[in-house]
C-alpha cells in the first residue's frame, strides 16, 4: 500500500505543489524528498508527541485547535494520512482553507479499506464524495480525487496484515501471490476497474481560485 500511495502523492506533488509549502501532521516527513525539489520553502508541523516524528519541527501544533498561521500564507498545504485521526475534521479544513493563498492547492491523502491504526486516534474512513464535500463546504473545490489501488490490492494488503499479525513472515504470502497475479493482464484490468468501489486509499487535491479574496 505504501508504494502505491507514495506514487500517487508524487504525481499530485509534482503537478500541483509550488511556492511556500507546509506539511501538516508531517510525522517523519516521508514525502520531503519529493516536494523539496518543486517548492521554494517548506515547513514541518506536527503534534510534539507524534509516534513518527524523528527530527526538529518548525512548529509544534495540535491540529484539533486553531493554527498559528496567517491568512493566505501558504501556496501548498499537505495533509497526508492525517484527516482520519481527527475527531473534528471540519475544523481543520476550515483552518487550511483560511491559510491557503489564491491559486494555491491542498493535497490530502486518506486510507479507505484499511485496518485500525494509532488507536484510539483513528476516527473516520472517507469516501470520495465526503472528500469532495469538504472542499465545496470550505470554498476550496476539488480539482482531482484519485483512487489508490483496487480490490485485489486491498485484499493483499489486509490479508498480509492479518497473517503478519500472527507471524510476520506469513505476510509475504499474499504480497508475492498478488505480484504474480498482476502479471496477468485480465487480472490487472479487473483490479483497475474495481478501484472505483474498492480503493485502498484516496488522494484529493483542492484549489483556491486565483482571484479569490
Amino acid at each position: 500500500m505504501g508504494d502505491l500511495q507514495v506514487a500517487m502523492y508524487e504525481y499530485a506533488i509534482q503537478k500541483y505543489a509550488r511556492g511556500r509549502l507546509i506539511d501538516l501532521g508531517c510525522g517523519n516527513a516521508p514525502l520531503a524528498g519529493i516536494y523539496r525539489g518543486v517548492v521554494d520553502e517548506y515547513l514541518w508541523a506536527d503534534w510534539v508527541n507524534s509516534a513518527h516524528q524523528r527530527f526538529v519541527l518548525d512548529f509544534e501544533v495540535d491540529l484539533n485547535n486553531p493554527l498559528p498561521f496567517d491568512d493566505q500564507s501558504f501556496d501548498t498545504i499537505l495533509l497526508t494520512d492525517v484527516l482520519e485521526h481527527l475527531a473534528e475534521p471540519d475544523h481543520l479544513f476550515s483552518e487550511v482553507s483560511r491559510m491557503l493563498k489564491p491559486g494555491g492547492h491542498i493535497i490530502v491523502g486518506v486510507p479507505f479499506l484499511y485496518y485500525l491504526h494509532e488507536e484510539p486516534h483513528d476516527h473516520f474512513r472517507y469516501t470520495k464524495f465526503a472528500l469532495a464535500h469538504f472542499g465545496i463546504k470550505h470554498h476550496v473545490p476539488p480539482v482531482e480525487i484519485l483512487e489508490v489501488g483496487g480490490a485485489f490490492d486491498a485484499w493483499s494488503d489486509l490479508t498480509g496484515k492479518l497473517l503478519g499479525g500472527a507471524w510476520r513472515p506469513l505476510a509475504r504470502i499474499p504480497y508475492h501471490g498478488w505480484k504474480i497475479a498482476k502479471l496477468i493482464p485480465v487480472i490487472r484490468r479487473l483490479n483497475g476497474r474495481a478501484a472505483w468501489r474498492f480503493p485502498l486509499a484516496y488522494v484529493a487535491v483542492y484549489a483556491r481560485s486565483a482571484d479569490a479574496d
